[in-house]
């Protein structure tokens, strides 16, 4: 006797089951893609019990006919696709015909639906893939399916159901993705009887405030590419406003979300340069495409694409992103955090006055012995007695009485005031365009000023240089707002910049090894270098074949001259995956953001204002990143009004 036997038909469609539905969330999608192909402006979804008791998801769609609410619930059975020629151009987001009759074979399921042609609507209940009961029912326009008790005739399946919250969790997840690719529908999304999403279908931009709310909309920049075969577009987060996971990106294409590396590793490389190490940007992109460039065909779950050209996706993503960051600003903006649970305390004045006044910032070294010369020319004491006046006039407004600490502060500002207009000279007169070109290769710690500052002829009138806070900090006022910069993050930046310029126009010189490097590769490792033989070369290393599966490496960058090879092609080797094609921005850049960090002026590294000066002007430059290569913000702001809120001027 044979032992091969035929599985009734109750048995594997629960086995078939298992591929569609593996928990509520499964469930949850399926039915709401349908709510989605059926045309619907407005879906509502409510679960009870994280979706193990019940989903309902109700449409005001198309609606199903009579004849077709049997049909609806058997096996492959679907309007959406008629020949395999279909299968290559798939425009809705279901398409298999197996998610009703896998639901219905695992749950107790009832579907109302009504179409606009008839006056009433029709009911059908299924239990366990069985039909008992179909029958006439009043119902608007659309349909509404509710499942009960998922997996109630699988105990096996049921056991291996998550708690409760988790299930919750992660519909609610689903449900989120689901508004932001699908701005231009109304959805609901209620919790046990409790409204926690809705969106009211007013587009982009409304869908993701009412996915996450004001804090990322305020952070948000809006970009489009569109061109004969693509529409990219969407929403990108500043760089200032990074996530320490990826659960905070968001996917669409075609209207579908899903999870594709080549676009994640693109945008994530995009941002590179603009973020910290080890955190991830913010993004809900949508990309709309031909569908026979994109295979959604490729799994059950309908979260894994494919597309025809994976180097065009990625220089697609990479190119519109950076571009995009270049051009926004990128200055972090300083505010209070949770002020109105902060008590206010008024400074006492029972607090020494010089307490005071260092708590502000403000330093009281005595004069040196060395100063007396100047402190007694006719200048010093004019302006002395000026300062004087001044801050004595302050502390009485204050509140605060005179003390000996305003003369001190009287003494330091004019001796300071005095120190701007001496330069020690040392060696021959520079020029002005000399220093600015000497200035242009590297900005140095002070140690003596050899150009007369008075005749300096700097773009720069919209600032006020108002001094450096710790030797680090450089304190500028522009308009109303107080921009704090950080002087080895800004130096970095450029240095950066003009390191890349460089190497970008082939203007980098090459170093000879003395002693050749051997890479030793696999062949899939060894084909990819031979395919980025150009790229490699035209930024400095020069490889020659020298045996089986191996190069030499004959030339290095000078600038690198003390790279280590081994690393340098282990991260190019990551690249091996992605069967991308090198560019010569994609080899060298963490290299260079190095070098650039080892040769810029450091925190505490004292500044001359010339220097502060030239480093500001190359700043203001159109088009400046305002963060260093590695993601640390350059420049701080905090505007007049938020001062204004410290100091309870306004509320």
């Amino acid at each position: 006797m044979g032992k091969i036997n035929i599985l009734d038909k109750s048995i594997f469609n629960r086995i078939a089951a298992g591929e569609v539905v593996e928990k509520p969330a499964s469930v949850v999608k399926e039915l709401v893609e349908n709510s989605i192909d059926s045309g619907a402006t407005s879906i509502s979804i409510e679960i009870l019990n994280g979706g193990i008791k019940r989903i309902r998801v109700s449409d005001n769609g198309c609606g199903i006919e009579k004849d077709d609410l049997v049909k609806a619930f058997l096996p492959h059975a679907t309007s959406k696709i008629t020949t395999i020629d279909d299968l290559y151009s798939i425009g809705t987001l279901g398409f298999r015909g197996e998610a009703l009759a896998s639901i219905a074979s695992v749950s107790k399921v009832t579907m109302t639906s009504k179409i606009k042609q008839e006056i009433e609507g029709n009911k059908i209940i299924v239990e366990g893939g069985e039909v008992v009961l179909q029958e006439p029912t009043g119902c608007t326009e659309g349909t509404t399916v509710l499942v009960e008790d998922l997996f109630y005739n699988v105990p096996a399946r049921a056991k291996f159901l998550r708690k409760e919250k988790t299930e919750e969790n992660e519909i609610t997840n689903y449900v989120t993705r689901l508004i932001l690719a699908n701005p231009n529908i109304s959805i609901k999304y209620i919790v046990d009887n409790k409204l926690v999403l809705s969106s009211h279908g007013n587009g982009l931009f409304e869908a993701i405030y009412a996915v996450y709310g004001n804090s990322v909309v305020d952070n948000l920049i809006e970009f489009e590419h569109k061109d004969e075969l693509y529409n990219f577009y969407g929403y990108l987060g500043k760089p200032t406003f990074s996530k320490p996971n990826r659960t905070y990106q968001t996917l669409v294409i075609n209207g579908r979300y899903v999870i594709n590396f080549q676009i994640s590793a693109a945008i994530l490389k995009a941002y590179e340069n603009f973020m910290m190490k080890g955190v991830f940007p913010f993004y809900v992109i949508h990309l709309n495409l031909p569908l026979d460039k994109v295979d959604v065909n490729v799994h059950p779950n309908k979260l894994d694409v494919k597309f025809d050209d994976n180097n065009a996706i990625f220089n697609l993503a990479y190119t519109t992103v950076i571009k995009k960051l270049q051009e926004a600003s990128l200055v972090k903006k300083v505010s209070l955090i949770n002020e109105e649970q902060q008590e206010f305390k008024p400074v006492s004045t029972i607090i020494p006055q010089k307490q005071i006044l260092q708590n502000e910032g403000l330093s009281f070294s005595k004069p040196k012995s060395e100063d007396n010369t100047i402190q007694n020319t006719k200048e010093f004491k004019e302006n002395y007695e000026s300062a004087k006046q001044m801050f004595s006039n302050i502390t009485k407004q204050g509140g605060v009485s005179q003390t000996p600490y305003v003369v001190e502060l009287a003494e330091q500002m004019t001796k300071r005031q005095l120190d701007d207009k001496q330069f020690t000279q040392t060696g021959t007169q520079q020029t002005i365009k000399e220093v600015v070109l000497e200035a242009d290769e590297e900005i140095k710690p002070v140690k003596t000023t050899v150009c007369d500052q008075t005749s300096l002829v700097l773009d720069i009138h919209e600032y006020k240089v108002l001094g450096t806070l710790f030797n680090t900090y450089i304190l500028v006022e522009q308009n109303e707002n107080l921009l704090l910069i950080d002087q080895h993050a800004a130096h970095e930046r450029i240095l950066y910049d003009k390191f890349k310029e460089n190497w970008e126009k082939n203007e980098l010189k090459i170093q000879p090894l003395l002693i050749p490097y051997i890479l030793e590769l696999n062949y899939l490792e060894y084909d990819f270098i031979k395919q980025n033989l150009s790229a490699l070369k035209a930024i400095g290393f020069e490889l020659e074949e020298f045996g089986i599966n191996s190069y030499k490496v004959n030339t290095v960058p000078l600038l690198l001259k003390e790279i280590s090879l081994n690393a340098f092609f282990t991260e190019i080797l990551k690249n091996l995956n992605n069967k991308l094609i090198l560019k010569k921005s994609d080899a060298l850049e963490e290299y260079l953001a190095k070098c650039a960090c080892k040769k810029a002026v450091k925190g505490n590294d004292i500044l001359s204002d010339f220097e502060i000066k030239i480093l500001l002007t190359k700043l203001s430059k159109q088009g400046q990143v305002l963060l260093c290569p590695h993601g640390r913000p350059i420049v701080l702001n905090v505007t007049k009004k938020e001062i204004e809120k410290w100091f309870k001027r306004i509320v």
